[in-house]
């Protein structure tokens, strides 16, 4: 009998990454990867996540208007992209 189960490549992966120290980082890259599917489709049409630089999400905008809109619904997406990755990575959004 096995003592432990087959575990699916993500989960060893995941693993790997929290033990050599890389987990946060791992999942912060995946803000950038899922833009879309944290923020939906109408916000991703008008920007995009660029990078994160500590705790710290830089969001190019393409318009003005589209900006101020999402300075004033930046609470909600923090929560969104923390609660999307599973910790919270990110304590402030940048939009340029």
């Amino acid at each position: 009998m096995y003592k432990n189960r087959p575990k699916t490549i993500g989960t060893v992966i995941e693993r790997l990454f929290n033990d050599l120290g890389l987990y946060e980082r791992y999942k912060r890259s995946e803000i950038i990867a899922s833009w879309k599917d944290i923020v939906g489709e109408q916000v991703a049409r008008v920007s995009t996540a660029e990078r994160v630089v500590g705790k710290r999400l830089f969001v190019h905008v393409n318009d003005s208007a589209w900006r101020h809109e999402l300075h004033l619904r930046k609470k909600e997406i923090i929560y969104k992209v923390n609660r999307f990755i599973g910790l919270t990575a990110i304590e402030d959004i940048k939009f340029h």
